[in-house]
């Protein structure tokens, strides 16, 4: 009996120090209820393993997209001190709205890396929304904004089981993605299949090309860098939904942009 536990510390010791091979069950448990520790304590330091590498790659991500405006605020610094007062009015001017650009593409990143950490700890709840209803409160904003929401519903869908300011997060996310790919128009079909609620967002914008569509919910990727896309825009739509259970797709289409959000049904509310 005392056999597997000290095989499990012996284990626990190995995976500590950064031995991968050792997240695996061991093989010889003796007992029902070691077998389900062991097998537990190697799913948990795999999730561990899972999400040490997804911050690795976050924070290279992260350092490479602070580091091109921080360069470029940097050259235009050391110029200006240099040559402030040799430099022509008009090249000095340029030099500043470069310098104030790179200063809200900066913003801009921060604000968005708060959103994504937000979104990434989110912890499912029981919070329910009513799809239609969120939708509704968008569609004056959006249209003066040059976005026309058309929604179809096949029956009365049930609510969405996420809160209702999370969900319209992920719309305006999308809808915004529309509207800077050239969209004027999104058509939002709603139906209930099952235990989920399904909602495909189709728009009338530049759509996304085959290379690209494996690619866009990658944090940081864009093809919009130089108009001051972030790429974080779908990867934080991904981490809401995860966090409700939910999930979403690019899907084919011949024109435009559509995108498939399933969400789980609420649960019924306890009497």
């Amino acid at each position: 009996v005392t056999r597997p536990i000290f095989a499990l510390v012996a284990q626990a010791r190995r995976v500590a120090a950064g031995d991968k091979a050792a997240m695996r069950p061991i093989a010889r448990p003796v007992t029902r209820e070691i077998a389900l520790l062991s097998h537990t304590l190697s799913e948990m330091a795999q999730t561990i393993e899972h999400r040490s590498a997804y911050i690795r790659q976050f924070a290279m991500h992260v350092s490479h997209e602070f580091k091109t405006p921080l360069t470029a605020l940097q050259g235009g610094i050391e110029l200006l001190q240099e040559h402030l007062d040799d430099m022509p009015t008009e090249r000095r001017q340029r030099f500043l709205a470069n310098m104030a650009a790179d200063t809200e593409r900066l913003k801009r990143l921060v604000s968005r890396l708060l959103e994504q950490a937000r979104a990434d700890t989110l912890a499912a709840d029981e919070a329910s929304a009513d799809a239609i209803a969120v939708l509704g409160g968008m569609t004056g904003r959006y249209a003066e904004r040059g976005l026309a929401l058309r929604v179809q519903a096949t029956g009365t869908p049930p609510p969405a089981g996420m809160a209702a300011d999370a969900l319209e997060a992920v719309l305006g996310n999308l809808l915004d993605n529309s509207l800077q790919h050239g969209a004027s128009v999104v058509d939002v079909a709603i139906a209930h299949d099952g235990g989920q609620l399904r909602l495909a967002l189709a728009d009338n914008g530049r759509g996304i090309s085959p290379a690209n569509a494996e690619r866009v919910f990658t944090p940081f990727f864009t093809t919009r860098r130089d108009a001051g896309g972030t790429g974080l825009g779908l990867s934080i739509v991904q981490a809401l939904l995860k966090a409700s259970g939910g999930s979403i797709e690019a899907q084919p289409s011949r024109a435009g942009a559509t995108f498939l959000v399933r969400i789980p049904v609420a649960a019924p509310a306890k009497s």
